[in-house]
C-alpha cells in the first residue's frame, strides 16, 4: 500500500523492515550450551567441549551468555524450527546420538 492510498482490503498486519548493521559483528564457535530460566528471562549459555585425554567429567568453556525475554525465546525457536526443517528437507535428516546423564548440548 502507498501512503495516502484508500485500502480495498482488511488490514493485515505487517512485518516491519529492520536493517542490520553487522560492522561490529563477532562470530563465536559453540559446541555446547546450557539454559538457565528465571519468570523474566531465559538464558542461553554457549561453550566449547574440548576432550582432553584422562579427564573423567568433560570441561566446557563459557564464552557468551545470551539473555532473552520468553516471548523472544519462542520467537527464535520457531526461527529454529523453520531453519532445520529447511535443512533438513535440502541435505537429509540431522541424527541425534542418544543423551547420556541428562546432559543437553554436550
Amino acid at each position: 500500500m502507498i501512503f495516502g492510498e484508500e485500502e480495498s482490503q482488511p488490514q493485515q498486519p505487517r512485518q516491519q523492515q529492520v536493517r542490520l548493521d553487522a560492522s561490529r559483528m563477532e562470530t563465536v564457535y559453540a559446541n555446547s550450551f546450557a539454559m538457565a530460566t528465571t519468570p523474566d528471562e531465559i538464558s542461553l549459555y554457549l561453550g566449547v567441549n574440548t576432550p582432553m585425554p584422562g579427564l573423567k567429567q568433560p570441561l566446557v568453556k563459557i564464552s557468551h551468555r545470551l539473555v532473552l525475554i520468553p516471548q523472544n525465546a519462542k520467537r527464535l525457536m520457531v526461527a529454529l524450527q523453520q531453519t532445520i526443517k529447511t535443512y533438513e528437507d535440502r541435505f537429509g535428516p540431522i541424527e541425534l546420538p542418544p543423551q547420556q546423564g541428562g546432559h543437553r548440548g554436550t
